[in-house]
C-alpha cells in the first residue's frame, strides 16, 4: 500500500502543488475583498463555495477519469492487492489532499480575523462543520461521476440544468437545498445553532454517493468500469444527442413557473370597489378605509389607461418606524401581488407620493421588473406620479418646485439633462426618492403635452401593458426603448434631452424666487486614518463649528458590482453639527455617502449630497 502512496504521489504531485498554488492565489484575492463584505471570515465561505468543488473535479480527475481512461489501472490489478483496496487508497488519497488544503485555508483565515472578529471554540467548529460537509458532499460527487467514464459529461450536465430548472422553474429556491444551505453566506455569521438537519442530509447525500462508488467499481469484477471507459459508439453519441436535445425542448415549453398564491393580509380594511386592495389597521379605520379606496382607484385608473387585463393583489401596511416620506416594498418569495409600507400615522406623511409609488411598484410588477430597466424607468415612475396629480392642481405645484430644485442640483454637480434620459438611476440616487419623482414627472408631463394624450398614451401601453413572459426570450425578443420611442412617433432620446434641458432653465427661471430661500450647503466627507488600514470617516455640512439644520447622515458599504441601493439598507445618523460615522472602515472600502435633509417648503426630505467613493 505504500508502494501505491508513493505511486500516487509522483505522478501526480506537479499538477497537485500546481493546484495547491492557484488555491492560496483564490484565498488571497478573496481575502483582499474580505473587507467589504463585512468580516475577513466571509473570504473562507467564498473559498469554500468556489474552489473546493473545482479542486474536487481536478482530483476525481486525476485519480479516476486519467487512470481509466488511460487503461493504467490494468497495471494495478495485476498487482497482489485487492481492487477495493486500491479504490479507497485513491478516495483515500485524493479526500486527505482535499481536506489538508481547506484547513490550512481555514487556519490561515482565522489567522488574519484574529484581532477583527471574536473566535469562540463554538463558532469556529460550526464554520468548520458546516464547511467540512460540503467539501464531503462535492469530493464524493465528483469521484462517483468520474467513475462513469464517456458518461460523465451528459452526468454533469443534466445534474446542472436540473438544479438551474428546479430553482427557476419549479421554485424549489436552491439555497435553501441543505448542501447549498450549509455554505450560503450567512455560514461565517451565525454563532448560535448548528443546521443539523442539513448536515445530516449533506452526509447522508455524501455517504451514499461512496457507497455507489464502490458498488460500480467492484461490481461484475471492475468490467463495468472500464466499458463505461471505452469511447462513445455512433449510435451512444445519436441517443445522448437525442437526449439533450429532448431535454431542452422540455425545458423551452415551460412557460411560466409554478403560480403564487395571492398574498392575503389579516386584519385588513378592504376597498370598496375596483381592484382589490388591503390596507393594514391603524386607530383610524375610516382613514384606512379612505386610502385603500384610493389606491383602488388609482389602480382602476392604471389599468384604464395601461388597458391592462388585471391589477396585482395590493397591499398596504402601517409601519410608525419609516419616515412620512419614506416607502419600502416588502419581497414576496412565496406569494403573488404586490406588499407596500408607509407611516400612515405620521403628521408627514405624504399620501400622494405613496399613491404614486404604489402605482408604480403595480407596473413593475405586470411587467415582471422590466419597467426598472434604467432607460425607461423615468417614464414608468413619471407616469405613476403624473397620474395622480393631473386632477390635482396643488400637487402639481408643489411637484414642479422640487423638479426645479432637483435641476439646480444637477446644475450645480455638473450633471445635465441627458444624464436624466440615459443615467437615470445614476440621477435618482444623487437626487433621492423626492426629487427624483419630482424630475421624472417633469419630463412625463411635458413629453405628455407635446405629444398629447393620445399618442403618449400608446407609447405607455408599448412600454409597460405587454406582460412579458418569465423567461430568457424577454431579453431576446422585447425592442428596446428607443425603437419604442420611434415607433410611437416620439423624440429620440437625444432630442429629449435637448428639450428637457431647455425646459429645466425655464422653471428655475419661473421658480428662482421660491429656489432663492432654498440654501444648499457645501458637503464634505473625509476618511482620516486610525490604526493600520482601518480609517474612520467624517462628515461637515456648512462650516465646521456651525450647528446646522437638523440632517441625516446616510451611509452603506458598496459590495463589486452593486448596481441600484436599496432605501431599506441605508444606515442612518441624526445630527446637527459635524461628526463621525458610527462605523470604521478598511483602506480600499467603496462607500455611499448621502446628506438628507427635510425642506418645509419643498414638504419631503431632500438629498443635498451623495457619492461613490472608496476609503484611502
Amino acid at each position: 500500500m505504500r508502494a501505491l502512496l508513493r505511486k500516487e504521489w509522483r505522478e501526480h504531485r506537479r499538477v497537485l502543488l500546481a493546484m495547491l498554488i492557484v488555491l492560496a492565489i483564490g484565498q488571497a484575492v478573496t481575502l483582499l475583498g474580505a473587507g467589504q463584505m463585512g468580516s475577513p471570515m466571509a473570504a473562507y465561505q467564498k473559498v469554500v463555495v468556489l474552489f473546493a468543488p473545482l479542486t474536487a473535479l481536478i482530483l476525481a480527475n486525476r485519480l479516476v477519469v486519467r487512470e481509466y481512461m488511460g487503461r493504467t489501472q490494468l497495471f494495478l490489478e495485476t498487482l497482489p492487492v485487492h481492487r477495493a483496496q486500491v479504490l479507497a487508497l485513491k478516495w483515500l488519497f485524493g479526500a486527505a489532499l482535499l481536506s489538508l488544503a481547506m484547513a490550512a485555508c481555514f487556519g490561515v483565515i482565522l489567522l488574519a480575523a484574529r484581532g477583527q472578529v471574536l473566535l469562540t471554540p463554538h463558532y469556529i467548529a460550526l464554520v468548520a462543520i458546516r464547511s467540512a460537509s460540503f467539501i464531503f458532499l462535492s469530493y464524493a460527487l465528483a469521484f462517483a461521476i468520474g467513475l462513469t467514464g464517456r458518461y460523465r459529461f451528459v452526468i454533469w450536465g443534466v445534474l446542472i440544468v436540473s438544479i438551474i430548472m428546479a430553482d427557476t422553474a419549479g421554485q424549489m429556491a436552491m439555497a435553501q437545498w441543505p448542501p447549498f444551505h450549509l455554505v450560503q453566506e450567512s455560514m461565517v455569521y451565525e454563532r448560535l445553532q448548528l443546521p443539523r438537519r442539513a448536515v445530516l442530509i449533506t452526509c447522508g447525500i455524501a455517504v451514499a454517493l461512496v457507497a455507489a462508488t464502490f458498488a460500480l467499481a467492484l461490481s461484475a469484477e471492475g468490467s463495468l468500469v472500464v466499458a463505461l471507459s471505452r469511447r462513445m459508439t455512433s449510435r451512444e453519441k445519436s441517443g445522448v444527442t437525442i437526449g439533450i436535445l429532448a431535454l431542452i425542448m422540455a425545458f423551452t415549453v415551460i412557460e411560466s413557473r409554478k403560480s403564487k398564491p395571492a398574498f392575503q393580509l389579516q386584519q385588513a380594511v378592504r376597498s370598496e370597489a375596483g381592484p382589490a386592495v388591503a390596507v393594514g389597521i391603524t386607530n383610524d379605520r375610516s382613514e384606512s378605509r379612505t386610502l385603500a379606496n384610493l389606491l383602488a382607484s388609482d389602480l382602476g385608473r392604471l389599468q384604464s389607461f395601461l388597458a391592462l387585463p388585471q391589477a396585482p393583489p395590493l397591499a398596504a401596511l402601517p409601519d410608525d418606524a419609516l419616515d412620512g416620506d419614506a416607502f419600502q416594498r416588502a419581497a414576496l418569495p412565496n406569494a403573488d401581488g404586490v406588499v407596500v409600507r408607509a407611516a400612515f400615522t405620521n403628521s408627514q406623511f405624504d399620501r400622494e407620493a405613496f399613491r404614486a409609488y404604489a402605482m408604480a411598484a403595480s407596473m413593475d410588477w405586470h411587467s415582471r421588473g422590466r419597467a426598472a430597466m434604467e432607460d425607461r424607468r423615468w417614464l414608468v415612475e413619471g407616469i405613476a406620479q403624473w397620474l395622480v396629480a393631473r386632477d390635482l392642481p396643488q400637487q402639481q405645484e408643489k411637484l414642479s418646485l422640487r423638479a426645479a430644485f432637483a435641476a439646480r442640483l444637477l446644475q450645480a454637480r455638473q450633471r445635465d439633462a441627458g444624464s436624466a434620459v440615459l443615467q437615470w438611476l445614476t440621477v435618482r440616487e444623487e437626487l433621492g426618492a423626492c426629487l427624483g419623482d419630482a424630475l421624472a414627472w417633469r419630463m412625463v408631463s411635458s413629453l405628455a403635452q407635446q405629444m398629447g394624450e393620445q399618442r403618449f398614451q400608446a407609447l405607455s401601453r408599448a412600454v409597460l401593458a405587454v406582460r412579458p413572459p418569465d423567461d430568457v426570450r424577454a431579453s431576446l425578443f422585447e425592442p428596446s426603448f428607443a425603437q419604442l420611442l420611434a415607433k410611437a412617433g416620439a423624440p429620440d432620446q437625444a432630442v429629449l434631452a435637448q428639450q428637457f434641458g431647455r425646459l429645466f432653465i425655464t422653471e428655475q427661471t419661473r421658480l428662482a424666487g421660491p429656489l432663492g430661500q432654498i440654501a444648499i450647503p457645501e458637503v464634505r466627507f473625509t476618511a482620516r486614518p486610525m490604526q493600520g488600514r482601518t480609517y474612520e470617516v467624517h462628515y461637515q455640512v456648512g462650516k465646521a463649528d456651525d450647528e446646522a439644520m437638523p440632517f441625516s447622515v446616510r451611509y452603506v458599504t458598496l459590495r463589486p458590482w452593486t448596481a441600484e441601493i436599496p432605501a431599506e439598507v441605508l444606515q442612518r445618523v441624526d445630527t446637527t453639527r459635524a461628526g463621525v460615522l458610527p462605523s470604521s472602515f478598511t483602506r480600499g472600502t467603496r462607500l455611499f455617502t448621502a446628506i438628507e435633509r427635510r425642506e418645509p417648503l419643498l414638504g419631503c426630505s431632500v438629498r443635498l449630497a451623495a457619492q461613490r467613493w472608496e476609503v484611502k
